[in-house]
């Protein structure tokens, strides 16, 4: 028995009390200090959502049970006492209760819009089949979903829609967009360079795709990749200033092993005739920088011959076709070829003006140029051997090109931010599997992620959960109050309505800073304010706090113990005053 009791007296002891609270005061302090700085998610997931936080919390209700179960059966003077602890108990459980059930989101909304949910601080992840718009979402709960840390493999169920299958593989706080740039055999891909313009020639790198100039440090630079050496050689060793194109534009069509080659400018205005093979070509566009757009279709964005292309009309005996030929990259199929025995390629004229002031020549084995032309001064052309620098003629830069892929193709990923901010945006890895095939796509908080998987188009949303209302808010008007003189804002006031579901019945409100609306069960407050497109937009906090009253009268009862605890000091002492006194007097007259 005395080992029990022994133990429930160090737990109910006053010092192990003051121990508790100062730690916890000292913990709340420095969560202060913290928060300023660092703001109040990271001062909540350091410090209040800590488990060493959460002990001293559980702590101090156990020191509070001890102390009264040390006491017990409590007697007349004791009422203090008892309402004291029982209301610090009160107060935590109040607490709990708040944190377990108790909702705290935000609601954004613009002037003349109306919603009906909005958002809390709880993970989820949405799979949206786009074809039958069939969806899954799950809830990404625990502390590695809304840590500071990056998370391998987090635990997390899987997210299933029909077949398909998706895991979280990682967790990143904060991340940002990374491109990396590697070598590929697919023929259809641009050649490109990685080139460096730098006092040192090797900062800033960056990479050059075949046919889309970029503009590195203090110059435009691209780089042009020639089919065959004669051809690299004649544009080497011409002068563009004083010269034309050693050739002209040809339509080249193999047809039953037979070859022919048509100058652009014999199909343009009518078709030119296969021989008597029955089929002729004709030129409908010629684009002297032409891209595929994000609709698919060919359209061309510049004057200068940087990636010329044309689009052809195929005449057959029965059977029509168009077709679209790059004359940088052969293998490119834009649609789909029904006359598969008509092969047709573009062959642009061998132009050798620049296309920009620095320019990167490349023939088809190693080979590899860089033309300088500066506006008034003559052209430099100088042979380039990968990663060697070389002096540009810009005063204190140099060139350097570190590599170079004949078929480059670019990945993007998430990589984690060395600094977490405020507006931070986490990311997750998932692998996708279908009974086919698994791959693995990154996305970004609040940013839909499309996906291709087994031929089925989907949409990955990775959000914060949106929680019903229960009625219908409209932002009416924002005011928002400027000090005198200043742009500064000085108070913020939405006036909005409520429209309940069930009866329509409509009501009037206005919420200011520190004057918020309770209605439909939740407390509507001003958090803050902006402009987006031209209208003000709301912020407006959501609350449900069922702990609270529990909590209000957690204090009053707190308050009520100590004014008894005080009340019942004072009586002892006037009692043993007066029995001081009454013995001393007895004394005296002895």
């Amino acid at each position: 028995m005395n080992g029990p009791r022994s133990i429930l007296r160090a737990a109910g002891s006053l010092w192990f009390a003051a121990l508790l609270l100062i730690l916890l005061l000292v913990a709340m302090a420095c969560a202060t200090v913290f928060e300023s700085s660092h703001g109040t998610e990271r001062a909540l997931d350091a410090f209040y959502r800590a488990w060493w936080f959460k002990t001293l919390i559980v702590l101090l209700c156990v020191n509070v049970a001890a102390a009264m179960l040390l006491r017990y059966p409590f007697s007349k003077r004791q009422i203090g006492f008892v309402v004291t602890h029982v209301a610090i108990l009160v107060t935590l459980g109040g607490a709990l209760l708040t944190q377990q059930f108790g909702i705290d989101g935000q609601i954004a909304i613009a002037e003349g819009q109306t919603v009906e949910s909005f958002n809390v601080s709880q993970n989820t992840l949405t799979i949206v089949n786009r074809r039958d718009n069939t969806t899954a979402g799950i809830n990404l709960n625990g502390s590695a979903f809304r840590g500071f840390r990056a998370v391998d493999q987090p635990s997390a169920p899987e997210l299933k829609l029909g077949r398909t299958r998706i895991s979280v593989e990682r967790y990143l706080p904060d991340s940002v967009w990374s491109r990396r740039v590697i070598e590929d055999d697919d023929p259809l891909l641009k050649p490109a360079v990685e080139v460096s313009l730098s006092p040192s020639g090797r900062e800033n790198a960056t990479w050059i795709f075949a046919g889309q100039p970029a503009d590195p440090a203090t110059a435009s630079v691209a780089y042009r990749v020639f089919s065959d050496a004669a051809q690299l050689e004649r544009v080497v060793n011409t002068d563009p200033a004083s010269s034309q194109p050693a050739s002209v534009d040809v339509v080249k069509v193999v047809y039953n092993g037979n070859t022919f080659e048509i100058p652009v400018e014999d199909c343009t205005a009518k078709a030119a005739p296969l021989g008597k093979t029955g089929y002729a070509v004709r030129v409908l566009r010629y684009l002297p920088h032409a891209i595929v757009g994000a609709d698919s279709r060919l359209t061309n964005v510049s004057d200068r011959r940087i990636n010329p292309a044309i689009e052809v009309e195929i005449i057959g005996p029965s059977t029509r076709e168009t077709r679209i030929a790059f004359a940088n990259f052969p293998g490119f199929s834009h649609g789909k070829d029904e006359l598969e025995e008509v092969k047709l390629t573009f062959i642009a004229a061998n132009d050798p003006a620049p296309i920009a002031p620095l320019e990167i020549l490349g023939g088809p084995g190693d080979e590899l140029y860089v033309r300088f032309q500066l506006e008034g001064r003559p052209f430099r052309v100088e042979k380039l051997s990968i990663d060697t620098t070389i002096d540009s003629p810009w005063p204190g830069w140099k060139f350097c090109v570190s590599r170079r892929f004949a078929h480059a193709r670019v990945e993007w990923s998430l990589e984690p931010t060395e600094s977490i901010g405020a507006d931070r945006l986490p990311a997750l890895l998932l692998k996708i599997g279908t009974p086919t095939e698994s791959v693995e796509t990154w996305v970004q908080k609040y940013e839909p992620r499309p996906v291709l998987a087994d031929g089925t188009p989907y949409q990955i949303i990775y959000a914060d959960k949106r929680v019903p209302l229960g009625f219908a808010l409209t932002l009416n008007r924002l005011r928002i109050g400027m000090y005198p003189g200043e742009t500064k804002p000085r108070s913020y006031e939405s006036q909005i309505t409520t429209v309940d579901p069930l009866t329509g019945r409509s009501q009037s409100h206005v919420i200011s800073m520190n004057h918020p609306v309770e209605h439909g069960g939740y407390t509507l407050y001003q958090s803050s304010v902006s402009r987006e497109d031209g209208r003000g937009v709301s912020v407006l906090g959501v609350a449900r706090d069922p702990g609270q009253l529990i909590v209000f009268t957690g204090y009053v009862a707190l308050m009520i113990g100590m004014v008894i605890v005080l009340g019942t000091r004072i009586t002892e002492h006037r009692r043993a005053s007066r029995r001081l006194k009454t013995g001393t007097a007895g004394t005296n007259g002895t």
